[in-house]
C-alpha cells in the first residue's frame, strides 16, 4: 500500500510538471500570436535577441542619417534655387549695363536703369538672407541672424555639415562669403558702383562699360559655386537612396529574426493544445486510480 502511494505521488508530480510546461508553452505561443513577435524576452532566443538589439540600434542610426539627408537636401535645393535666381538677376543687370554703355542714352534712360539695378540689388540682398525653416543658409553656422545687414555680408565662413553615415559628414551650404563677402568678386560693391555711375551725368559710356568685367566675374563665380553645389546635391541624393534601401533591408532582417511565423505558430498552438488536453485526460485517469487504490 505504501509503495503504491509513493508511485502515484511521483506520477502526480510528473503530471503537474508536464501540465505546467504545456501551459507555459501555450502562453508563449499565445503571446507570439497576439504580439506578432517571436522574441519578447532574452530567454526566448539569447542569440536572436542580441541580433535584434544590434539591428534595432543600426536602424535607429540609419533613421537619423535619413532625417539628416532629408534636411540637407532641403537646404541644398533651396540654395540651388536661390543661386539660379541670383544668376538671372545678374544677367538682367548685365543687359542693362550693355544697353546703357554708350553715349547715346539720355540721362533719364540711365536713371531708369539705375533704379532697376537698385531694385535688383535690394532683391539680391533679400535673397542673401534666404531661410530654410528658421535658419539662414548663407551665413555659415551663424544661422540665427541675417547674414546681410546694411548692404554688407556679416556671416561666418564655417560650413553647415550633416552626418549621413559612419564617419561620413558632408557640407551642405554655400558660404555667403564666396558670394557676397570678402572671398567673392565684391558683388554688392560692384552693383553699388554701377548704380552710382548710372546716376552720374558726367560718366561716359566707357565708364558704364567698365563694370562688365566685374559683372562677368560675379556671374562666373555664381555658376562655379552652383556647379559644385550640384555635385554635392547629387551625392547627397545617392546617399539618401542608399539609406532608404538599407532601411528596407535592415527591417526585413529584423522581421525575419523577430516576427512570428503566423502559420507555423498557429499549427504549434493547436498541437500544444492537444498535448495539454491529452495530459489533462491522462491526469484524470491517474487521479481516479489513485483514489480507488487509496480507498482499498
Amino acid at each position: 500500500m505504501f509503495s503504491l502511494r509513493v508511485t502515484n505521488n511521483m506520477m502526480s508530480q510528473g503530471l503537474l510538471r508536464n501540465l505546467e510546461g504545456a501551459q507555459v508553452r501555450l502562453s508563449d505561443l499565445q503571446d507570439q500570436l497576439s504580439s506578432g513577435q517571436r522574441i519578447s524576452k532574452p530567454s526566448d532566443d539569447p542569440v536572436g535577441i542580441e541580433n535584434v538589439m544590434r539591428l534595432t540600434s543600426t536602424l535607429a542610426s540609419v533613421g537619423q542619417w535619413k532625417n539628416n539627408a532629408s534636411e540637407a537636401l532641403s537646404i541644398m535645393k533651396t540654395t540651388d534655387s536661390s543661386l539660379s535666381n541670383l544668376n538671372s538677376m545678374l544677367q538682367r543687370i548685365r543687359e542693362l549695363t550693355v544697353q546703357t554703355a554708350n553715349d547715346s542714352n539720355s540721362t533719364d534712360e540711365r536713371l531708369a536703369a539705375a533704379q532697376e539695378v537698385d531694385q535688383l540689388t535690394s532683391q539680391i540682398e533679400i535673397l542673401g538672407n534666404t531661410q530654410v525653416g528658421d535658419k539662414y543658409i548663407f551665413g555659415g553656422t551663424q544661422t540665427n541672424t541675417p547674414p546681410i545687414s546694411g548692404g554688407t555680408w556679416v556671416g561666418n565662413t564655417q560650413d553647415i555639415t550633416f552626418q549621413v553615415g559612419n564617419n561620413l559628414t558632408i557640407p551642405v551650404t554655400v558660404s555667403g562669403d564666396k558670394l557676397f563677402g570678402t572671398s567673392a568678386p565684391d558683388l554688392l560693391g560692384t552693383l553699388k558702383a554701377l548704380s552710382n555711375d548710372l546716376k552720374d551725368s558726367t560718366k561716359t559710356g566707357a565708364d558704364i562699360n567698365s563694370h562688365l568685367d566685374d559683372l562677368d566675374a560675379n556671374i562666373n563665380n555664381v555658376l562655379a559655386i552652383q556647379a559644385d553645389l550640384g555635385a554635392r546635391t547629387n551625392r547627397m541624393t545617392t546617399i539618401s537612396d542608399q539609406l532608404d534601401t538599407m532601411t528596407l533591408n535592415l527591417t526585413a532582417n529584423l522581421s525575419t529574426i523577430q516576427d512570428t511565423d503566423m502559420a507555423k505558430t498557429i499549427v504549434d498552438f493547436n498541437s500544444q493544445q492537444n498535448v495539454y488536453k491529452a495530459a489533462l485526460s491522462v491526469g484524470a485517469q491517474i487521479i481516479q486510480t489513485s483514489l480507488v487504490d487509496f480507498m482499498k
